[in-house]
Order: structure tokens, then sequence, then C-alpha cells
């Protein structure tokens, strides 16, 4: 259904928006629903959809009534989901990951417009929408109004608020600055980003790595005014580095993308798809095969093609770092020049991933003196080593408390001291008399739970 407030992307917005006039009593702001799709309630998206259904009606042949039994159908029928092999059913709203809820979802937001921007004296100069972010221009003394507004549409769906800020507003993957009274927009990257588009892969194909990095920086400044280019050129490298991927590659990927940016238009070429076979896909495609029909190859890999083919008859077998209450051991991965056999022993109450991206976390902070710092990291910063997370073993799951800490202990005292990094305090709960039988053993003591008494 065609929208006047929709946008489709980073770069539509930038299209609409960038070079804009803005004056001095305008200010920018965003409007975002908190939780849209729980928000919505069911007989609201059918009753809008029945409002909406003179423009609905030309793009189908189904009768009203079926076709709205049809939606009915989608909504109510569509709400479970499975977790721990359990089957929930979603209380509220439209069903999270179904296709249908985006479309009754953004049906809806038009109709919320349409009706608050005919209840306003003075309407936003511009006003754009993308699925539950909303981007407008308008002055300064209407903004709380707008808010109000939008709030006021049904008590289930509340919008929250972000002001300029130093004549700046970040906006999808995009920044809005002030310069003067004209608008120019930059590509953004929220603080909280991973940074990570790609790690530099070895086994699929090269140019897999490679065409992903370019659409990545055409992506980066389409979305950026000519003023930036500089400055997103030296992002760029940045973010490629970050991604492993080496200097000379980037330097070439960066001419790559000059040359074909000044290449001519030339006719459309068909695009198809085949599964990655190492060696084999090289060959076809440098071969006349495709090249005579004009025919562009890209490679995808196996795996998600592969399972389309399988049914889930079972839930998954936990993986490993699925499981919690567990004892567990990290080994140092040293550096560049030398191995390290030192390892860290620590328990956890929650799933073992959970607890691994907090020591991942930990290992990025290390340097920060207000952070309070594992046996683990203290060894990273003063050697100057890394964590191999990818070896991290379970060496014991158990339910209890005291149990799992005693184990931990146990474990700890059993791991040779050259090797061991637990600080002594991670021990001291342990009674002297089993400390020292541990101690006085020749050969590596076995550790285990028993239906004995708690120890």
């Amino acid at each position: 259904m065609d929208s006047r407030y929709n946008i489709k992307n980073a770069v539509d917005f930038k299209d609409r928006v960038n070079n804009s006039q803005i004056r001095e009593e305008e200010t920018l702001v965003s409007f975002d629903v908190v939780s849209l799709f729980p928000s919505i309630p069911i007989e609201l998206a059918l009753d809008t959809i029945r409002q909406k259904w003179t423009k609905l009606e030309e793009h189908t042949n189904i009768p009203k009534q079926l076709f709205m039994d049809i939606v009915r159908f989608c909504i109510e029928e569509n709400r479970y989901f499975k977790y721990e092999d359990k089957i929930y059913t979603q209380l509220k709203g439209m069903p999270m990951g179904s296709p249908a809820s985006p479309v009754i979802a953004d049906i809806l937001m038009e109709e919320l417009l349409d009706k608050i921007t005919d209840k306003l004296k003075i309407k936003p100069r511009l006003l754009t929408k993308y699925v539950d972010d909303l981007f407008a221009i308008t002055n300064k003394i209407d903004v709380e109004n707008i808010l109000k507004e939008l709030n006021s549409f049904h008590k289930q769906i509340k919008f929250t608020m972000e002001l300029e800020k130093d004549g700046k507003l970040p906006f999808l993957d995009s920044i809005v600055s002030r310069m003067d009274n004209t608008l120019k927009i930059k590509w953004y990257r929220k603080p909280i980003a991973s940074g990570r588009i790609l790690q530099l892969q070895f086994k699929p194909p090269k140019e897999y790595d490679n065409n992903t990095a370019l659409g990545c920086m055409n992506r980066m400044m389409k979305i950026s005014d000519t003023i930036y280019h500089k400055e997103i050129e030296h992002e760029i490298k940045e973010l490629l580095t970050k991604n492993d991927f080496p200097p000379n590659i980037i330097k070439t990927l960066l001419k790559r993308r000059q040359i074909e940016r000044k290449k001519p238009t030339e006719p459309a070429k068909i695009y198809k798809s085949l599964i990655y076979v190492p060696r084999l896909s090289e060959r076809l495609t440098n071969s006349d095969c495709y090249n005579k029909q004009d025919i562009k190859v890209a490679h995808k890999p196996t795996t998600n093609t592969l399972q389309k083919f399988f049914n889930k008859i079972k839930s998954k077998i936990p993986m490993m770092i699925e499981k919690s209450n567990v004892v567990y051991q990290i080994p140092c991965g040293g550096d560049n020049n030398n191995k390290c056999n030192s390892v860290y022993i620590g328990t956890t109450k929650s799933k073992l991933k959970t607890r691994i991206s907090q020591h991942k976390s930990d290992f990025k902070l290390r340097h920060q003196n207000n952070i309070q710092k594992t046996a683990l990291m203290t060894h990273c910063i003063r050697s100057n080593h890394t964590p191999n997370f990818d070896e991290t073993t379970i060496l014991q799951q158990e339910q209890h408390y005291n149990k799992r800490h005693t184990l931990e202990m146990l474990h700890i005292i059993n791991t040779p001291t050259y090797k061991r990094l637990n600080y002594k305090t991670d021990t001291e709960n342990c009674a002297h008399l089993y400390r020292h039988l541990l101690n006085s053993q020749t050969t590596s003591v076995t550790i285990s739970t028993s239906k004995s008494a708690d120890v």
C-alpha cells in the first residue's frame, strides 16, 4: 500500500532529507514506539484494516469477509513458540516473527499518523517513517504537543522522543547535522554496535568477502553527503581492519570502488546463485560457460541451504555453552610468539555462554581501572596474552550451590601450581584437611559429586 510517510532505508532517507533547509525556530526530532508488535491490540488492527479496505481491495480478489477471516487466523493461530521443550502462547499484540505482523503494523502506523496530523493545528514540515521509527522537522514549540497526540492514539501504544543535541540527531544508520541552515547527513554507527560486518574467510570464495566489504563501503558512502567522504574513507579502513582485513586488501578494495564508481552504466546482468564448491566454483566462474550468456554467478554457503531439506523433528540437544550450573575451565591462548599452558577455573549458575560473554566483555575493557578484574584478566594484562575462549571446557555440572563452589575450589587445588591462574582467595574456604590431602597426592585426583551429605 502506498504511503506518503514511508522510507525504504537509510539511503532513501538521505535522498529525502539531505540539503533540506531548516529554520532557526525549527528542530529535529525522532519518535519511537515502545515494543511495537506486542503493543498492537488485535481488534484495533482488524478495525484499521476494515477502514482501509477500499485501498486494500485493489491488490486482492479475495472477498472482504474472507480476507478479514484469513487475517484474524494469521494473527490468532500463529502465536505459539517453543522454549526449552515447552510450548507457549503470546497473549498480546501481533505475533513476533510472523510475516504478517510488519505489514499489519505498517497499515496501523499509517492510520495513526493520518489521524494525529489531522488534529495538529501546525503540522510538521517533514514527517517520515521507517517501521516504528519516525523522523520530523517541526517548530520547537510544537514538539510536546506532537508527542501528546501520538500517545493519545491508543493507551497500549506509547512513544518515546529524542530531540536534536548540539544540532545533531541520529536516525537509522545515519546522523543528521545542521550546517548553518542546511541539513547534512552522514553514515553513523551506534555506540553499542559491535563493528563486526564479516570476519575474513579463507574457505569460502574470496570474492564473497570482498563483495561484502564493497557493499558495506558503498552503503556508507551513499548514506553520507560528499563533504564527509574523506572522513568515511578513514572509518572504512578502521572498520575493515577490525574485521581482520589486511592493509593490502583494504587498499585494493578502496581503489576498486573508485574504479567501479567511474565506470559507465552497463546493461543489467542476470544474477544466479550456486552452492560454493572449493576449486570447482572458481573454474566455472572463470569459464566461458557463464560469460557467453552474460550471467553473473554469486556463490552461497552450503549450510543454510542444506538445512532446508531436513525437518526439525526433535528439540536440539543443548550445546555445551547452553548448560548452566557448571564448573568450567578457560585456557590462556598466549600471544603470537608464545604458547601459554595456564588455565583459569570458574563456576557459574547462569548458562556458560552468558558467563563467557561476560569474560569477553571484561577482556575488552581490561585496561579500565574502575572494573573488578578476575585472575584471568590480571594475567592477560601482565603478560599481554589473550584467553582462548573457544577452548572453554566444562569440568563438572552441579545444581547445588555449596557443592558447586566446593568443586570449583577442589579443581583449582588439583591443578598444578604452574598452570593455575586463580587467586589464592578463590580457595580460602576449602578446609585445610582437604587441601592437604589433595596436595599430598602424587597423581591427579578424580573429583566427583555424590549423594552424601553436603560438603
